[in-house]
């Protein structure tokens, strides 16, 4: 079985972790879930990119329409670096 482990310093909150290892050394292993190494079949019908059919169609305008900016002010004028 193929596997990945790094010892990190420091751990950055970039993982979810309980509070008590965050910022310290930890060592991280990640373990692949699939079996003998091939990508798990799953029963979704999938395009020639790998995205489930209908997806695009299902979540296009799903964000709300967000307010026009307001106009920003003009830039200031500095002295030119020599």
């Amino acid at each position: 079985m193929n596997f990945y482990r790094q010892t990190i310093k420091n751990l950055p909150p970039v993982f979810r972790v309980p509070d008590e290892f965050q910022n310290r050394d930890v060592e991280v292993i990640i373990l692949p879930l699939d079996e003998n190494g091939q990508p798990v079949k799953d029963d979704i019908d999938r395009d020639e990119m790998g995205y489930p059919i209908g997806f695009f169609e299902e979540t296009a305008g799903t964000v709300p329409d967000l307010p026009d900016r307001e106009l920003q002010p003009p830039y200031e004028v500095r002295l030119p670096i020599d």
